[in-house]
């Protein structure tokens, strides 16, 4: 009886150390406790930094999405993201990802390469990553990013009035200090 009792307990040990230990490829999971005391695992959201911006963008363009990691002090073109749209009347969502486990330190948004002087509308911007979520309407955009000289912004309707400047074209926001503190604060 002694034997069956040691022989069990072996076998248990055994098997939970098999199946908790050996999965590399397990996703991570975030544990919760709910109100029955059931232990609940949800899986956690990918590490990817999204930003979905909803435009108007009467015309086919380029948008670029340039970022900092926090081992970068100046943008270039190897912390760049490029998606292509396709114009339309009516309001869109564009997706842009940062690489996989990248949490900006600041950010920079191109509104266009192709040298049009017509508008489009910001309607609002949705920053995420894992469990942070940032959404900025039109207006709020204004206050954690600031035009450079190529954009007339208006703020009450995310109307942005592109503009060539002494034959230069190059319109984009560039983050201000109060969205790259946000970002120090809620890096992951």
């Amino acid at each position: 009886m002694k034997k069956v009792i040691v022989f069990t307990l072996l076998a248990l040990c055994s098997t939970i150390c098999l199946t908790s230990c050996g999965d590399e490829k397990k996703k991570e999971t975030n544990t919760t406790v709910e109100s029955n005391n059931q232990i609940k695992e949800e899986p956690k959201s990918e590490s990817v930094f999204k930003i979905n911006l909803n435009m108007v963008i009467p015309n086919d363009d380029t948008i670029e999405v340039f970022y900092l990691d926090y081992d970068d002090t100046t943008y270039s073109y190897k912390t760049k993201v490029t998606k292509k749209v396709t114009g339309s009347s009516k309001a869109q969502d564009i997706e842009v990802l940062l690489p996989k486990d990248i949490f900006p330190y600041s950010l920079r948004i191109d509104f266009g390469l192709n040298k049009s002087e017509e508008d489009v509308v910001l309607n609002s911007v949705d920053m995420s990553y894992e469990d942070f979520n940032m959404v900025l309407t039109a207006e709020e955009f204004h206050a954690f990013f600031m035009p450079n000289q190529y954009i007339n912004y208006i703020k009450e309707t995310g109307v942005i009035e592109r503009k060539i400047v002494d034959g230069k074209y190059d319109p984009y926001f560039n983050a201000r200090a109060v969205l790259r503190k946000k970002l120090e604060l809620e890096v992951r």
